[in-house]
């Protein structure tokens, strides 16, 4: 999902408005049509992009459809879109490629693009805890940000262990590398909670820390599992940065080949 800080703000216009609840009404209906079915990683990662240290079935293809009203300091209101594809290279190992739109009252302009790549190195019915590392290269165009593009690469770690056999938590610690269009490095971190672990409906509750914005939000949530679909919702409140309140819809489902 997109994790862009816009600098410029504009209103959104109403047919942007109107094509993203066409977008959300049409992932639900696609979604909820699905035969239900024991899914693995889709849904797993927090509506804010909190990462949960599991992998993917082997040669599983899991597709996501999100987007976000961003409402910054000025009052003024963007919307952005994601498009992501996930694969589960083995059940350890999985690789992400997102691309990114936005409209901030002058129609759809590309955001950039994220790729990602995460492999489990704990399990947690092997270890007291689960860990994984990732890594993920992100470019933003000068639509989302900056007159020049941003080039970002984070290596991760991440630690999730579930308490009680229903409460999952779970922590992201890692360093947010910008390659352009200055050389800079910071500390970057999230954690997140949700209960039940798994179930048809879950409450959670996340804090990410973006550095390089220095932008923080405390995200509470809600996810709606269909089996092999799933929809994300939830509400970021800006503690600190750019943006007052982010609303953001995820709809994802696994695809059958």
């Amino acid at each position: 999902m997109p994790r862009a800080i816009c600098e410029r703000s504009g209103a959104l216009r109403s047919g942007g408005l109107r094509g993203v609840i066409v977008a959300v009404l049409a992932g639900i209906v696609v979604s909820c049509s699905s035969t239900p079915g024991p899914a693995w990683a889709i849904g797993r990662d927090f509506v804010d992009e909190t990462m949960v240290a599991e992998g993917m079935r082997a040669r599983e293809t899991g597709l996501e459809i999100g987007t976000d009203a961003r409402i910054d300091t000025t009052d003024g209101m963007q919307g952005w879109f994601a498009l992501a594809a996930e694969y589960g290279l083995t059940s350890r190992w999985l690789v992400e490629a997102v691309g990114l739109g936005l409209d901030r009252g002058q129609g759809l302009e590309p955001g950039g693009w994220r790729a990602e790549t995460r492999y489990v190195l704990l399990e947690q019915d092997r270890a007291p805890v689960a860990a994984a590392l990732a890594l993920e290269w992100e470019v933003e165009t000068s639509a989302a940000k900056h007159p020049l593009y941003e080039r970002i690469l984070i290596p991760r770690i991440a630690l999730s262990r579930t308490f009680a056999g229903s409460v999952l938590t779970t922590a992201n610690l890692g360093l947010a590398w910008q390659l352009d269009p200055v050389k800079r490095s910071k500390f970057a971190w999230a954690a997140g909670a949700r209960w039940p672990d798994r179930g048809p409906v879950t409450a959670g509750l996340e804090i990410t820390r973006e550095p390089l914005d220095d932008a923080t939000r405390l995200v509470p949530q809600l996810s709606l599992d269909f089996g092999e679909a799933r929809v994300r919702m939830g509400g970021a409140f800006g503690i600190k940065g750019a943006y007052r309140f982010i609303a953001r819809i995820v709809v994802e489902k696994e695809l059958d080949f």
